[in-house]
């Protein structure tokens, strides 16, 4: 019986303190795309950060999808295991969204450059809450999987989608 149908999602922040291959290319692509696009927001070359841009153009938001576009080739190697959320046993949580979005970046200075990238898994149902774990299956065309583990931490977001209740006659 489920509860309820959620999705899970979980932020990842990419900096200059990258530690793997994945964080590096996803860092240096997105600066390396920032520096290219940034220039049509910046024509009289005064402004350095993204917030500024963002404060002198509106249109200055576009950026997050644009870098999201240098980022793709990264994110599909990852075949859609999030690299920041698994079960109990380690195995990765499936996402069928990743957003990448530009926390902070700054033309002077590589290392001001922050970008994020949430995933969100694909619909999960939930059996079960016992403590602070959730006991969890996939929904593949309505089959419910076999069950996993996952805790719940302060850097998880849950999005409810649907309660279900039984029915008595």
């Amino acid at each position: 019986m489920a509860l309820a149908y959620i999705n899970l999602s979980s932020t990842q922040y990419f900096n200059f303190m990258c530690k793997t291959d994945f964080e590096r290319r996803i860092f240096h692509d997105t600066y390396k795309e920032f520096q290219k696009k940034s220039k049509i927001y910046n024509l009289n070359n005064s402004l350095h950060t993204f917030a500024e841009m963002q404060k002198a153009n509106e249109k200055a938001k576009l950026l997050h999808q644009k870098l999201h576009y240098s980022a793709m080739n990264s994110i599909s190697s990852l075949n859609n295991e999030m690299p920041i959320l698994s079960d109990e046993t380690g195995k990765s949580i499936l996402f069928d969204l990743a957003d990448l979005r530009i926390f902070a970046s700054d033309l002077k200075n590589k290392a001001g450059h922050v970008v994020s990238i949430t995933y969100t898994s694909a619909k999960l149902v939930l059996h079960e809450i016992v403590g602070d774990m959730l006991i969890l299956s996939y929904d593949f065309k309505g089959n419910f999987n076999e069950t996993f583990m996952v805790k719940m931490t302060s850097d998880l977001v849950i999005k409810y989608e649907k309660n279900r209740e039984l029915v008595y006659d």
